[in-house]
C-alpha cells in the first residue's frame, strides 16, 4: 500500500497561499479519514484516492497547483466511493451470516431520489438515466455527451450544436431549482499517461464550461471535475485494443444536474 502523507496543520507559501488548493486537500483529506475509520481502505477506490492525494501532495510541494487541485477533488471522489462501496460489501456479508432472518420487503426510492441529490421540481423521473460517474448527480436522457478529436479539447461544431441543445435543457432546470447546479465531467480515452489525461479532461471540462457561460449559464452553477482515462465508456486499452470507434466514445464530456457547492 502507498502511505499517505497527512497533513498536521494548513499549508503556508508565502506570497502564493491563495493559489493552493487547500480547500480541495482538506476534503480529500477528510473523505480519506472518513473511509479508513470504517474499514474502507481494504477496497481497491480507497487505494487510488490515496494515490491521487500523495500526487497532490507533491505537486503542491512542486508550486503545480492547477494540477494538484485536479488531483485532490478525483481523490476525494474515489475515497467517497471507496466508503458507499464498503458499506455495500458491509451490508451483503451480514445478509450471507444471517440467511435465516426474515427480511422485511419495503419499496425503496430510486437511487437518483437520495436526500444528497437535488429533489427537481419540473423534471419526471422517466426523464432520469441514473447517477453520473460515482454518483454526484442526475443524469437526463435528454442531455448529449460531447465528443472530442483525439488528444483536443476544442469544440466542433457538432459539440457546440449539441452544447445549446442541452443548454435549453438545462437551463429552465437551474432556473426552477436554486440550488441545484451542472457538473461537467471530463473524460479521456486509454492512450497517453494518467497524468496527461487528467488534465485533458480537465481542459475537455472547462471548454464546455466556458461556452455555456457565453449562452447564458452563470459561472457558480457550473462544476467541472476531470476522471482523465479512469471510466472509459468503450474499454479500449492499448496496445491490446486499437480500435478508434471505441476511443472516440471515450473522449467525452457529461452533464451532471447536481447540487450547488
Amino acid at each position: 500500500m502507498i502511505p499517505i502523507i497527512l497533513w498536521t496543520g494548513t499549508l503556508v507559501f508565502l506570497g502564493c497561499a491563495k493559489k493552493i488548493p487547500q480547500a480541495e486537500l482538506d476534503a480529500a483529506k477528510e473523505a480519506l479519514e472518513r473511509a479508513k475509520k470504517i474499514g474502507a481502505d481494504q477496497v481497491e477506490e480507497y487505494k487510488t484516492a490515496e494515490k491521487y492525494y500523495n500526487d497532490a501532495l507533491t505537486l503542491v510541494q512542486a508550486k503545480k497547483y492547477d494540477d494538484a487541485r485536479v488531483k485532490a477533488i478525483v481523490s476525494k471522489e474515489f475515497a467517497e466511493a471507496a466508503i458507499k462501496k464498503w458499506r455495500e460489501l458491509a451490508e451483503e456479508k451480514r445478509r450471507e451470516e444471517k440467511p435465516e432472518e426474515k427480511v422485511e420487503i419495503v419499496a425503496e426510492e430510486p437511487e437518483f431520489r437520495r436526500p444528497n441529490l437535488p429533489q427537481l421540481k419540473g423534471i419526471n423521473p422517466d426523464d432520469i438515466q441514473g447517477l453520473s460517474t460515482l454518483g454526484r448527480g442526475y443524469i437526463l436522457k435528454d442531455l448529449k455527451k460531447i465528443y472530442f478529436d483525439f488528444d483536443s479539447y476544442s469544440l466542433t461544431e457538432d459539440a457546440k450544436g449539441a452544447i445549446k441543445e442541452n443548454f435549453n435543457i438545462i437551463k429552465p432546470i437551474l432556473d426552477e431549482n436554486p440550488e441545484s447546479a451542472i457538473l461537467i465531467e471530463g473524460h479521456c480515452d486509454e492512450r497517453g499517461t494518467n497524468e496527461y489525461n487528467l488534465e485533458l479532461g480537465w481542459k475537455r471540462a472547462n471548454a464546455v464550461k466556458r461556452y455555456l457561460i457565453i449562452l447564458g449559464i452563470p459561472e457558480d452553477r457550473i462544476q467541472t471535475v476531470s476522471f482523465g482515462e479512469e471510466f472509459p465508456e468503450a474499454p479500449c486499452p492499448p496496445p491490446q485494443c486499437n480500435d478508434e470507434s471505441k476511443w472516440r466514445l471515450n473522449r467525452r464530456a457529461i452533464f451532471v444536474i447536481t447540487t450547488k457547492e
